[in-house]
This record gives structure tokens, sequence and C-alpha cells, in this order.
């Protein structure tokens, strides 16, 4: 399946106004509010629109200060050392630039990413976002301007239709599978020349 997503790519919505009527206009039902972790994996809350409308005259949405430092596991046994003891709630506010809709889901779905917020209204010190901001106003402070991009990785299994068998090495061209955990080696790598060099 593949999706245009140039077709799903908002007009500029620069202000609340903006997302409201562009919401409307598409008549999404619900909004995925994230928050990235200090991994960069999305946490938040899947909201009905009018509960999202509503949390934009308010606070915003309340989710727990520990979402922001789970481990890739989901676990959060060191927040202490970060976060305070008990797990307060903070507030997931919309970023409004950054509304997209959700071309896989079956009825209008929008995304939004949020930055995390005390009840005071600054920005959480340890949210990765606010790390991110402080980072791009250090750049541009020195009248820089970051350029950067994701780093892709992959790896290469044998076909497996079982879920329940474990991922396996892959035959490689000389037809033998790779002995070791060699993750820089290049005899491994020439090994798959046929599939990488694509």
């Amino acid at each position: 399946m593949t999706f245009d997503l140039s077709a799903y790519q908002p007009a500029s919505i620069e202000s609340r106004e903006d997302l409201i009527a562009w919401l409307r206009g598409n008549r999404i039902d619900e909004l995925e509010c994230l928050v990235p972790d200090m991994n960069g994996v999305m946490r938040g809350k899947i909201v009905p629109t009018p509960d999202f409308l509503h949390s934009l005259d308010t606070d915003g949405l309340r989710v727990p200060e520990t979402v922001l430092i789970q481990s890739v596991t989901g676990e959060s046994e060191y927040f202490s050392r970060v976060a305070a003891e008990i797990d307060l709630d903070i507030y997931a506010l919309p970023d409004v630039r950054t509304a997209r809709i959700v071309p896989w889901c079956e009825f209008p779905t929008a995304q939004i990413i949020c930055d995390a917020r005390k009840k005071q209204s600054q920005l959480v010190d340890f949210a990765p976002r606010t790390f991110l901001k402080h980072v791009l106003e250090a750049y541009a402070a020195r009248g820089l301007k970051p350029v950067v991009a994701p780093e892709l990785e992959f790896y290469l299994v044998e076909k497996n239709p079982d879920p329940d068998l474990p991922l396996a090495v892959p035959l490689g061209l000389s037809g033998r599978r790779e002995a070791g955990r060699q993750a820089y080696g290049i005899e491994a790598a020439n090994e798959y020349d046929a599939v990488v060099n694509r």
C-alpha cells in the first residue's frame, strides 16, 4: 500500500484559528496528540476533535511527566533522577504548524506534535522538543542554521512466515550465513551486494 502524502499536507497553518478551520474543513473526527519521548518514540493521547478544541481553551491535554523519559521498552524506573519523584501532570500544547491528516486511518484523523509545558506555561526543561528549541536558538545566535536528516538503518533477515520463530541471518552470495556479529565487517557486507547496491 502506498500513500500520496502530498495530498495530506495542509495549507499554511499559523494560528489557532487556521487550525480550527482546517480541522472543520477536513471533518476531522479525532486527533493524535503526539509528545516525543527521549528516544523519539511518540507518546500522547488520541482525542475526539471536540475535546481537542476544548483543550485549546484550557491548559492543554494532561499527560504524565514520565512519558518524556520512558525507555524504548516503556520503562521509567529512573525518572526520579530527572523528573519529580511524584509523577506530575504536564500539558501537551499543540504546535499548530505540525497538523497533518493521517492517511491510513479509516475515518478522518489528524496528528499534531505537541510541546510539553508545565501548568505555569513554561516549557518542561527536559522535554526533547525543549532541548531542540534551545539548540536551534544557539545556532541562530551564531548566525547558523543546522541541516539534519534521519540516519536510516536496516537489517537483512531471512524470510520468516512464522512470527513465533526467531529471526535468522539470510544466506549470502557464497551460500553461507554470516558466522558472527560483525557489525562493520566488510566481508559480511559484501555477501549482500545484490541487495545493498540496488
